[in-house]
């Protein structure tokens, strides 16, 4: 009797496993998919129709190297050439993404990410028009320099995952 409960107990198991596995029956991935598409045709229907590449394989490993620094509170002084630089570097990335993204024609594929993008464009655009370079006030509580430099920084990191977010959902598998 309890060698049947065991053996029961491990098919129930087994089976619940193979259900959550990360490579769910198309029929799970469409009704998934469909439920949460704010438009007629689903994810997967659209990634397929147009074959948008999976951009996150390249660009990830060029947002992590953008983002990551060897200097220790690379930021601590936003108005500083240093801060200055290192956000330069995240944004030449997010303006490259920007640019595969269109030339992709991805941009519908790649909407986390073209929000997070968007973010971090709004934030550079801020950053300059504030003068927040070399501007000794810009570590002064209620200065928007350490907004823009916190958004810029945040947006090249959250890319990181947007971007894999949005190819998961649109079955993106280049």
């Amino acid at each position: 009797m309890h060698t049947r409960t065991a053996l029961v107990a491990i098919a129930v198991l087994a089976a619940t496993l193979t259900a959550c596995s990360n490579e769910p029956s198309p029929s799970k991935a469409e009704r998934a998919t469909t439920a949460n598409s704010p438009t007629p045709a689903t994810p997967s229907t659209a990634a397929s129709s147009t074959a948008a590449p999976k951009l996150s394989t390249a660009w990830v490993p060029k947002l992590e190297k953008a983002t990551t620094t060897d200097v220790q509170g690379v930021c601590t002084h936003v108005g500083s050439k240093q801060c200055a630089d290192h956000l330069t570097d995240i944004v030449t990335v997010g303006i490259d993404l920007q640019q595969a993204i269109a030339e992709a024609s991805a941009k519908r594929m790649y909407p986390r990410s073209t929000d997070e993008l968007d973010k971090m464009m709004r934030a550079s655009d801020g950053y300059t028009n504030d003068g927040c370079l070399n501007d000794p006030l810009a570590d002064v509580d209620g200065s928007p320099c350490f907004k823009h430099s916190l958004d810029i920084m945040g947006a090249g990191a959250s890319l990181q995952f947007t971007m894999q977010t949005d190819e998961i959902r649109w079955g993106l598998d280049g």
